[in-house]
């Protein structure tokens, strides 16, 4: 009425019409507005009582981040919130929120148990997805595979890695341990960054096993493609950490924002320059490019499936990604455990001269499974600082949990929390101290009971858990045999996680002096 009467008073162009309705809204579109604010209100109210209308304890969820507001706000590390979530409540479950969608956190072991080993086949995806036509080498990777494609590439790709196939990459280890120990003589009595040390260590060993290059990392004065390419996978910037949170939590935002987990133009093209190489000569160099051709020339199933070229690369990127990281870390915290830790350093050292009763006497592979100690070390930092912040599964069919006869409802997402698990009193006593004589007589215990995580549980772990290992251990090995890691005024403790990863990247580096023996 008010706008009629205006425009015929004055006369008015089409652009002020245009400004008038704009400024003057239509009192109908005023009137609904507050019903769509109402009818929203109480479809999210609907959705966040989603626990409580099933009896399940749950965290209270904010408007639109849910229960991770802490980690939306960069307050809280995911790993770390999820842990003082677990130790809030008691019992074998609780539910939290993401984004309005429901997930449901274990605390049993029985459960994890029955979850990821008993009863796999109804929870064998993981949440993730990605559209392949967006993001080829991510969809095709085994990581985020699902069934049946999963089942058929990790029965092949297991295959390459046991351990007669990583004794055949042996000789690649120690000559790039070697080049760690001139680098370190180099800066004796120096503050280095343990950090900067372990991911030049795995690029290098990532480029020779996994991509077929020669990359010298510790001798390079600039810095090489590949090893950008290593440096952008730990980069955090704010794009980055919302891309890796949509993997995790919101996989429909990734396809339909057609996200890449990392841009692998350059790694691809690598890839498939050696690839090319060795079909053209026949050269061989028994490194995963050797095994990931085998495994397309012998690949066969029953689904029709097949192992083309883009799977290779996208594998060969996996294995990169998760080796490089997982490696890189396990080596970093490790050092700066022991640097913090001079009697377990001392143990260590004994075990290691111990091994090598001749200074000459050249590390042979088959004697890694003697370092018993050294393996206690490595399991502890593990428990301490696990790579990924949580397992998690999908439930395939409605499930009910045998032990408390709750319904899981088809496509309920789960978390298992790493740091919840691996702090628990109940299992790891004074949990919060570095103590690797806890797994001294107790370490099958811990995994036969589901209580020790970090490379995950059940048909659907880590494939590479022995490589990480291995390549960590002889790098320590070398380390410590001439070398001591100490304590000084730059090195953290303790160490505070950078809240905008979900790995456990420290906030201020891991900067400790170096002393040659």
């Amino acid at each position: 009425m008010f706008r009629s009467r205006l425009c015929k008073r004055m006369p008015v162009n089409s652009e002020f019409q245009m400004y008038l309705n704009i400024l003057v809204p239509n009192w109908t579109t005023l009137g609904i507005l507050p019903l769509l604010i109402l009818v929203c209100y109480i479809y999210i109210n609907f959705i966040h009582s989603y626990w409580k209308r099933r009896g399940i304890p749950y965290e209270k969820p904010y408007l639109l981040t849910g229960s991770l507001w802490k980690v939306f706000s960069g307050k809280r590390h995911v790993g770390k919130h999820l842990g003082d979530l677990y130790r809030k409540f008691d019992g074998p479950y609780f539910g939290i929120y993401v984004c309005g969608q429901p997930y449901l956190v274990i605390r049993s072991p029985d459960i994890i148990k029955d979850i990821t080993i008993r009863d796999f086949s109804n929870f064998e995806d993981r949440t993730f997805a990605c559209d392949k036509n967006a993001d080829d080498m991510a969809g095709n990777s085994l990581f985020i595979l699902r069934n049946p494609e999963w089942r058929s590439v990790r029965v092949k790709l297991t295959n390459i890695f046991t351990s007669a196939k990583i004794k055949q990459m042996f000789p690649v280890m120690l000559q790039i341990a070697e080049d760690v120990q001139h680098y370190a003589e180099t800066h004796n009595n120096e503050i280095i960054e343990l950090k900067d040390l372990s991911s030049k260590y795995m690029t290098d060993l990532v480029a020779r096993c996994f991509f077929g290059i020669e990359i010298r990392s510790f001798v390079e004065t600039k810095v090489t493609p590949f090893r950008k390419v290593c440096i952008d996978v730990v980069n955090v910037t704010i794009f980055r950490s919302f891309c890796l949170f949509c993997y995790f939590f919101l996989p429909k935002l990734v396809s339909l924002l057609r996200l890449k987990f990392l841009n692998t133009k350059y790694l691809k093209e690598v890839f498939l320059e050696t690839l090319s190489i060795r079909e053209k000569t026949g050269f061989l160099r028994n490194d995963f490019v050797d095994l990931l051709i085998n495994v397309r020339k012998t690949f066969a199933n029953t689904e029709g499936l097949t192992f083309d070229t883009t799977s290779m690369v996208s594998q060969a990127i996996t294995f990169f990604i998760a080796g490089f990281e997982t490696s890189s870390n396990l080596l970093a915290f490790t050092l700066y455990e022991l640097s913090l830790h001079p009697e377990c350093l001392e143990k260590l050292r004994k075990e290691i001269f111990k091994m090598f009763p001749d200074e000459t006497s050249p590390l042979a592979f088959d004697k890694l499974q003697q370092f018993t100690y050294l393996d206690m070390v490595i399991a502890e930092v593990l428990r301490r600082y696990p790579f990924a912040p949580f397992l998690n599964r999908n439930c395939k069919e409605d499930y009910v949990i045998s032990q408390t006869g709750f319904k899981i409802k088809k496509g309920t997402p789960i978390l298992i929390p790493m740091d919840g698990v691996h702090y628990d009193p109940n299992y790891y006593k004074n949990p919060e101290k570095f103590d690797p004589e806890r797994f001294r007589d107790n370490f099958k215990h811990f995994t036969s009971t589901c209580v020790y995580l970090p490379f995950g549980m059940g048909p659907r772990n880590c494939i590479g858990d022995r490589f990480a290992q291995i390549i960590t251990k002889v790098c320590i090995i070398y380390m410590i045999k001439n070398f001591t890691v100490e304590k000084c005024h730059l090195t953290p403790d303790p160490v505070v996680l950078n809240p905008k990863s979900p790995f456990p990247l420290p906030m201020h580096g891991l900067k400790v002096k170096l002393r040659k023996l």
